[in-house]
């Protein structure tokens, strides 16, 4: 079987590589703050040997072709500043899901924004894909906004089963999606 050559993206302020071995402890430091970990719905992992877990299923999901997850660099900080993922769904080869998770101490600098654009500019126009989806906790109006200015618009609410949270889901279409990220103008998917 081939090897899976690694999608690597930059930014004028970020760098998205594969994820190492070396990014679990700040993986584990973002998973086991509470309430970033209640915000992505996710739950707090009890010991680091998650962190290996998170890692193997990363490195798997890329192999089988379910998704593809950047670890995030900023320049100047040691560790890995967060993780951005595009997950492909088993029926829809045109679509994905889009995941982000920052450490707390980068919330609000516009880095989740500029990792997300450069993700989403690869889906439309290297992998041709169609939508991409994204969800997120109805009190996570950070994320809400984001996914606004990136051109995202609100499909439905609905109770994620899980822990009984309403949530949003929201979608940015193919076409759209790349004169949005072209232009930064908005329209109607």
């Amino acid at each position: 079987m081939e090897a899976v050559r690694f999608p690597k993206l930059t930014t004028p302020r970020l760098v998205l590589r594969a994820p190492s071995e070396r990014d679990i402890p700040a993986w584990f430091a973002r998973a086991t703050d509470v309430e970033s970990a209640s915000l992505a719905g996710d739950p707090v992992p009890d010991d680091i040997s998650a962190g290996k877990q998170w890692f193997v299923r990363s490195r798997q999901r890329l192999a089988d072709g379910n998704a593809i997850q950047w670890s995030i660099d900023q320049p100047g900080v040691s560790d890995a500043i967060g993780t951005i993922t595009l997950s492909f769904g088993a029926t829809d080869t045109k679509a994905a899901a889009l995941g982000i998770v920052l450490a707390r101490a980068h919330w609000g600098h516009g880095l989740g924004s500029e990792a997300a654009r450069e993700v989403l500019r690869y889906a439309f126009e290297t992998l041709a894909l169609e939508q991409v989806t994204a969800e997120a906790v109805a009190r996570n109006l950070a994320s809400l906004r984001m996914l606004a200015k990136l051109g995202f618009k609100r499909i439905e609410s609905f109770i994620d089963e899980s822990d009984g949270e309403r949530c949003e889901r929201l979608a940015l279409c193919g076409d759209i999606g790349k004169s949005f990220l072209a232009s930064n103008a908005m329209s109607d998917c």
